[in-house]
């Protein structure tokens, strides 16, 4: 069940995102507490920021951004991140299916996504949900600790 991210859920998403496991194909580094609250001050303006809860549990929290005007039909997830005590447990997979279903319900046509092209795990579960492999930015996600960019995958599915 997806429920909207609050302000006192600071802590909670810091921790997440913070994470080696998710951070690492996050868009931002690892950064302070102090640090990060522009960061959540923005994904809390995305049109929707929200957290995943099983059995109670915070299981993932994702971002979606609807677009504008002609592209009113589409959606771009994002900041897909499963805390690593709930990894392997086919939690992204239940996530991002009911986050398609609640945005087909909304009607929206087109739902796309940007993954890293070394993240073979997220580029597998995306082809398996129906997302197919649009384009390439090359050279596009460069991490602080490493000396080359690596491309980012543009992927979509129709609804």
């Amino acid at each position: 069940m997806f429920r909207a991210v609050a302000e006192e859920d600071f802590d909670l998403v810091y921790s997440i995102y913070m994470e080696e496991q998710v951070n690492f194909y996050m868009s931002f580094e690892k950064t302070s507490k102090e640090a990060f609250k522009e960061c959540f001050a923005q994904l809390r303006s995305r049109d929707k920021f929200l957290i995943f809860e099983e059995h109670g549990d915070t299981a993932g929290v994702i971002t979606v951004t609807r677009g504008k005007w002609r592209k009113y039909h589409v959606a771009t997830i994002g900041g897909i991140a499963v805390p690593a005590a709930h990894q392997g447990k086919g939690i992204a997979t239940r996530m991002i299916t009911q986050l398609v279903e609640l945005l087909t319900q909304e009607g929206l046509k087109r739902i796309e996504l940007f993954v890293e092209s070394d993240n073979p795990k997220a580029i597998s579960l995306y082809k398996k949900l129906g997302f197919e492999k649009e384009g390439v930015l090359r050279a596009y996600f460069k991490r602080e600790a490493q000396a080359a960019a690596v491309d980012e995958l543009v992927m979509s599915k129709l609804l």
